[in-house]
């Protein structure tokens, strides 16, 4: 039965921020790269039975992490936002006019988008907080909009992490659901002499209203009580905070469409401090002595300028050495878990098929959609229903609407266009280079496939299987990963053209 929530204290969570916790622990853990990982410490990378805090730090502080997590995040995120934000011209000039400045951090509404876009990607769902700045009952009296414009107060939008909802309530109106009750956790840094402090808060958000909680301390032993800091109106028959889900279950939950991949992306760290710690053991031979004793008959000391000697004729001096099976299997792991890894952005672009019509009409290339342009569909929604809240904030009666890009899953390729490639290609009629360059059109493989790399990931695999390396020459594809051949002008230090 789940723990009694306290009613009284702004700061307690609701059941599905408890559920959901944990996984955003991970992927910001995850995305916070090799230091993050390590600061977590146990809760990533379990201790061995019996091995000694020295032992264990000295094997964390030995390992990387190789964020598979962040790359396929980054390349996903980058799709939609490979061409600039479009501005409809359905927007108000009133509005247009804020989106070079969206957030009033300098972002404008492009960069803003893609960062929030990356957020609810990554965990499921973020939020955006279209704030106004707020000012007393008395400081409203006789105001108008035109005052406000004159003065600069204006909308901002606020990226808010879904950790940072804690708690949140809605109810079903005319079947759309409406926010009824917010609580945001806030951090806030104030200066305090010459130090700073860190203030703990909540705001408390429902139609038409907001307070401002913060957690005061009676002593320095962190007790303390919550007291109301500020409150207000809003005017607003809403609260205005749009959520962006790209995998929802229910209100304000949800699965994150990496998190399988996340838990490969720890599976790979603590394979990969294994890995290191059986390298270096086996990197250090054991010598080993058996019938032979120094002088006193109880140590030796072993060093270059020393003759080891034996009186007992059975006695004998040998390295205890790795077999390097162990080597091997933890290497096999790695490379199975990142091929693993890298197929998860495949799988994020692939078309799938969409509803059957009633007609039972088979749905072609252009009708199916990815898992990315679901996400990406579903989020241009929640950018344009920001707009209206913007615009409900300036007393106009809509906000207009933006479009990102929706069209970049693999397109349909025929069997019969692979075979005739692969058909060319082994006729000799078409060059590996072409070859690849017509599989990258294609969308078979990624925008970011590199002939250079690519070619010295079969050298490394050829050197491995016994063949001759000297039979393949590297120099036609190492110009940074291009088509063009190295420049011959190359001075004899080896820079072209003597730049």
């Amino acid at each position: 039965m789940a723990d009694k929530k306290d009613a009284n204290d702004p700061s307690t969570t609701s059941y599905a921020w408890d559920a959901m916790a944990p996984k955003w622990d991970m992927i910001e853990t995850l995305l916070g790269g090799t230091d993050a990982m390590r600061d977590a410490g146990e809760k990533y990378l379990p201790r061995h039975s019996e091995e000694s805090g020295e032992n264990y730090d000295e094997r964390l502080e030995r390992t990387t992490l190789f964020n598979m997590m962040e790359l396929t995040l980054e390349a996903l995120v980058g799709k939609p936002f490979s061409d600039p934000l479009k501005v409809n011209d359905d927007v108000p000039q009133e509005i247009e006019q804020l989106l070079h400045d969206v957030d009033l951090q300098g972002n404008d509404i492009s960069t803003f988008a893609r960062h929030w876009f990356r957020e609810g990607l990554a965990k499921s769902f973020a939020h955006v907080l279209i704030d106004y700045p707020m000012l007393t009952e008395e400081q409203r009296q006789g105001r108008t909009l035109a005052d406000d414009r004159r003065e600069g107060r204006r909308p901002y939008w606020v990226l808010i992490k879904p950790e940072n909802v804690i708690f949140a309530a809605a109810e079903n109106v005319n079947g759309r659901e409406v926010l009824t009750h917010v609580r945001i956790k806030e951090e806030v840094v104030v200066r305090n002499g010459f130090a700073e402090e860190v203030v703990s808060r909540v705001r408390v958000l429902e139609p038409g209203m907001f307070q401002v909680w913060e957690f005061v301390r009676k002593d320095k032993r962190r007790k303390g009580e919550w007291k109301v800091v500020s409150e207000g109106t809003t005017g607003l028959s809403f609260i205005p905070l749009v959520t962006f889900y790209a995998n929802r279950l229910s209100l304000m939950f949800g699965k994150p469409p990496l998190e399988d991949l996340a838990h490969l992306n720890i599976r790979h760290w603590q394979s990969t401090a294994d890995q290191i710690n059986v390298l270096t053991v086996a990197r250090f031979p054991i010598l080993a002595v058996a019938g032979a004793t120094d002088s006193t008959g109880t140590t030796m000391a072993i060093g270059p300028r020393q003759l080891l000697g034996t009186k007992d004729p059975n006695g004998r001096f040998y390295y205890v050495e790795h077999s390097g099976k162990a080597i091997e299997a933890g290497r096999q792991d790695l490379m199975d878990l990142e091929q693993m890894m890298a197929s998860y952005g495949a799988e994020f672009l692939k078309r799938r098929s969409g509803n059957v019509t009633a007609t039972g009409r088979a749905l072609d290339s252009a009708e199916a959609m990815s898992s990315l342009q679901d996400s990406a569909i579903r989020f241009n929604d929640s950018l344009n229903k920001a707009l209206d809240v913007t615009a409900t904030w300036l007393n106009l009666p809509d906000g207009g609407t933006v479009e990102i890009k929706k069209d970049y899953g693999p397109s349909k390729v025929s069997d019969q266009m692979l075979k005739t490639l692969l058909e060319a290609r082994k006729n000799g009629d078409l060059s590996r280079e072409d070859f690849l360059d017509q599989l990258k059109q294609l969308q078979i493989l990624s925008d970011d496939f590199s002939p250079a790399v690519n070619l010295m990931r079969l050298m490394m695999e050829a050197a491995g299987a016994g063949i001759d390396t000297a039979l393949i020459d590297p120099a036609d594809f190492m110009n940074n990963g291009s088509h063009e051949p190295a420049d011959q002008d190359a001075d004899e230090g080896g820079t072209p053209n003597g730049s």
